[in-house]
């Protein structure tokens, strides 16, 4: 059925009143009653309905509407160009939810009033992801890489954890109540923070952490320092920060604002600093005694070491400790004046130094290995009581005097043994004379009684006791006293 419109003359049409034409300019419209164009409605309709309520405050009813076309529109009434402007925000944004979520949060997008007994499409930028059949209402999965976590609630679609590839356009068609075909459009932004090259880095090295808003968005990025220490300069999704200290560890907040300055989602990024080593600057020691060169590390967070060594400057003449990842370090050789304070070795890297020389004054380098990088640190050690020279003089002298201790040790034990000798040799030749006049000296004739009845007759010895021998001879003692 055709229409002529002339002028500003009213039509109703199932009343709905159509005016606003110009006096001169005649329009058409061609109003089609098809039975099977009945469900025939776009997402225009949609768009029609939200945009007339909030520009003109006029709503468009498209209850008997299938589709209407336009012949020309040479010219337009007075607004014109405001209408084909709020048309395009209207077709940008219009009827159109926006959400803003996490990665693996959980989103539920609505579908209107759709009839669920009649059926519905889900899909994600033109890709199909739910399919709801009419009269079964059994759901089939379509080809979008979503559809495998998607589910339907009723008509909603919920997505338990999203992806940064969730995010874009996703529309709901299907039928009203009223038998009309009613499309309803949902826009996800996934928003995600990292840090890179990793949210566990060593202290003095570059961090740069990102929050990424997926999607076609217009949001603003800023990056919130933590604690609540304020932006981290002009807005943007990317922060560096060059030399990370301890101040840069904690939470960092990325904060997402509309274009109307609403917070609409955050999200944090733990960053944390391992290190520095825990050391001092300089150590006093005296000579002789013993000192302990600090060095440890109070937190490693889930970083793993992979060796530990000490040195120095310059290079000493005994053996400094070192161990690798294991962690495993045995007794030091037997003289060796260097040794680790704690065993077994965790955190705690404390050098323990026996015996000290002036010579061992120096600088001490602490290095520790971690998965990422390496920790180091350095202390002066100064020894008290002396100085490299005077120990060198001193380690001369000392030596010589031993020496001559040894020396004069030998010359008395010479001695003493020339003594025994010249002693033994004097005692041995005046046995030797003695022997000689026992020999030269002749005994005096006496008889000799040889009849055996003429001696005396012995007397029995008492039991058990020993019999005295009889004396020598008067000669005898005479020869021994000279």
């Amino acid at each position: 059925k055709s229409i002529n419109l002339l002028g500003n003359t009213p039509i109703t049409i199932n009343g709905d009143t159509w005016r606003g034409f110009t006096s001169r300019r005649v329009r058409t419209a061609v109003y089609r009653r098809e039975e099977h164009q009945r469900n025939v409605r776009g997402t225009l309709e949609e768009r029609w309905r939200n945009c007339s309520a909030s520009f003109f405050g006029v709503v468009l009813s498209f209850s008997d509407f299938r589709s209407w076309t336009e012949v020309g529109w040479a010219e337009m009434w007075s607004s014109e160009t405001l209408l084909w402007i709020a048309l395009a925000l209207c077709a940008a944004t219009g009827g159109s939810e926006v959400h803003y979520k996490r990665r693996g949060q959980e989103v539920t997008m609505d579908c209107g009033g759709v009839d669920q007994t009649k059926g519905l499409d889900w899909k994600h930028n033109k890709d199909l992801v739910l399919k709801m059949l009419a009269r079964s209402g059994n759901t089939a999965r379509g080809n979008a890489a979503v559809s495998k976590r998607a589910k339907l609630n009723s008509v909603n679609l919920r997505i338990p954890s999203v992806e940064v590839g969730d995010s874009g356009v996703y529309s709901c068609s299907g039928v009203d109540t009223r038998g009309h075909r009613d499309t309803k459009e949902h826009i996800l932004h996934v928003v995600s923070a990292s840090a890179s090259p990793s949210d566990t880095v060593l202290f003095s090295t570059d961090v740069t952490l990102r929050c990424d808003v997926e999607g076609d968005s217009t949001a603003q990025v800023q990056w919130m320092k933590p604690s609540g220490a304020g932006p981290d300069g002009s807005p943007g999704n990317t922060v560096t920060l060059k030399s990370a200290t301890l101040a840069d560890a904690g939470k960092w907040t990325c904060q997402i604002k509309d274009n109307r300055g609403n917070e609409v989602e955050k999200i944090e990024q733990v960053i944390n600093v391992v290190g520095p080593l825990e050391v001092l600057e300089e150590v006093k020691a005296h000579t002789g005694g013993s000192v302990q060169l600090p060095c440890s590390l109070p937190s490693l967070s889930g970083l793993r070491i992979e060796g530990v060594g000490w040195t120095r400057e310059p290079p000493t003449d005994f053996q400094l400790p070192t161990v690798g990842k294991d962690l495993q370090w045995t007794n030091p050789p037997s003289g060796s004046r260097a040794r680790f304070a704690a065993k077994p070795l965790s955190s705690n890297f404390t050098l323990t130094l026996t015996k000290v020389k002036p010579t061992d004054a120096g600088v001490y380098f602490c290095a520790v290995n971690v998965s990422g990088g390496t920790l180091k640190s350095q202390l002066t050690l100064k020894v008290e009581g002396g100085n490299a020279a005077a120990a060198t003089v001193k380690s001369i002298t000392t030596v010589g005097m031993w020496v001559w201790v040894a020396v004069a040790v030998a010359g008395v034990f010479l001695i003493l043994l020339a003594v025994v000798i010249v002693l033994i040799y004097h005692r041995n030749r005046r046995m030797r004379r003695k022997v000689r006049k026992l020999r030269s000296v002749r005994q005096a004739l006496t008889n000799r009684t040889y009849c055996q009845c003429d001696r005396p007759v012995r007397q029995p010895r008492p039991a058990g006791k020993k019999e005295r021998p009889p004396p020598l001879p008067r000669y005898q003692y005479d020869v021994m006293n000279e």
